[in-house]
């Protein structure tokens, strides 16, 4: 017999700390876009390091991301990844507190197997397991996969029909039969179910309609870009409003950002531009900007250039302990409720981070202390 528990009650990302803390892209190259030494190697041993130390500062997440060929030529470092299912329940069994959320590509994995698979490593991590449900379009993995593409009302609407199905394998004992234009299950049954109850919390990057409406129907954290302080604010309460409204449901937010942390604002500056400029992986640029495709003036395009270098997206948290302490806490005050964290060299910067930034956010009321 199973024991299972709601997952409020299991899971920090339902804390009710103000600002949550994650680590992104440590199941592959850590997410900077660098030639530098220190730069983060996926290796398994590295992976658990960095997790660990990231469990061992309170963090509520650990996201792998999915990627399945190189961004930039055959046989780049941005092709070695971990697959996020086995590397996040792999991850998940050695933690003692943060969550390990998979990410899954809907068109990449059928239901009945992420039903499975999601509820397996559920048990691993003892109720401390979610899943970032990814609808996007990356031109080479679609290609290997051999999907065409149907276009984002219809990703989502496929998104829909997957969604769906995983919860009814999550939830109903006996058999069912499911079928819509995208997905046809029979006789569909999967045990043990998850631990969480009602299930595992599930986030998805939906910025299109289409997509917020995804999430206002099936998701619990809305993963939105990052802007100025204003778009952000007002997109949190937006999309906020929208949830409520459409579907009677409450909604976290959360962004990306990438963390560079030393003793001073001036000499974070200097690291960014060192490593993300001087020592850019100049090929791997040249590719994300190629397939992003966007018209962009002179200086626009040194910007982005040096945003692509030192992350794989999001905002800069730069300074000392108590200037990226700060800029955590205006996020939290402008309806942000977590902040998935990248860093060039990710163990000790982690440790670091958790030593300095975190106590600051715990004496102003922002965090409460981990218990041991």
């Amino acid at each position: 017999m199973f024991l299972s528990a709601a997952r409020s009650d299991l899971n920090p990302i339902f804390s009710d700390n103000k600002i949550k803390l994650g680590i992104f892209h440590i199941n592959g190259p850590g997410g900077a876009r660098t030639l530098v030494p220190e730069n983060f190697k996926p290796s398994w041993d590295d992976s658990v390091d960095a997790a660990i130390a990231a469990d061992e500062a309170g963090f509520e997440a650990i996201v792998p991301y999915s990627r399945w060929t190189s961004e930039a030529t055959p046989g780049h470092q941005s092709g070695t990844t971990f697959e996020p299912f086995t590397w996040a329940a792999g991850i998940g069994s050695r933690l003692r507190h943060s969550c390990v959320m998979s990410t899954c590509h809907v068109m990449h994995v059928h239901p009945i197997f992420a039903a499975k698979a999601v509820a397996t490593a559920d048990h691993i991590c003892n109720g401390r397991f979610a899943l970032n449900v990814v609808c996007g379009w990356i031109p080479s993995d679609m290609k290997m996969f051999g999907h065409a593409d149907i276009g984002v009302a219809g990703r989502y609407a496929y998104a829909d029909e997957w969604t769906a199905i995983l919860k009814r394998l999550w939830t109903e004992d006996t058999e069912f039969d499911f079928e819509g234009k995208y997905l046809k299950v029979e006789s569909g049954y999967s045990r043990p179910h998850p631990i969480q109850k009602p299930y595992p919390a599930l986030m998805n990057a939906g910025g299109s309609d289409e997509g917020q409406n995804f999430v206002g129907k099936h998701c619990d954290i809305a993963f939105i870009r990052t802007e100025t302080h204003e778009w952000m604010k007002n997109r949190a309460a937006s999309y906020r409003r929208f949830v409520a409204e459409a579907h009677g449901r409450a909604v976290q937010i959360w962004i990306q950002a990438y963390v560079v942390q030393r003793d001073s604002y001036v000499e974070a500056i200097r690291y960014v531009d060192y490593y993300a400029v001087e020592q850019a992986d100049r090929a791997h640029v040249d590719a994300i900007m190629k397939i992003r495709n966007r018209p962009l003036s002179p200086e626009e395009n040194a910007t982005y250039r040096r945003n692509l270098g030192a992350g794989p997206g999001g905002l800069p948290l730069l300074g000392n302990a108590h200037d990226i302490a700060n800029e955590l806490i205006a996020l939290s005050r402008l309806g942000i409720d977590g902040v998935l964290m990248t860093w060039v060299d990710v163990r000790e910067s982690v440790r670091r981070f958790g030593r300095e930034v975190v106590p600051l956010l715990e004496q102003a009321g922002y965090r409460k202390p981990l218990r041991q």
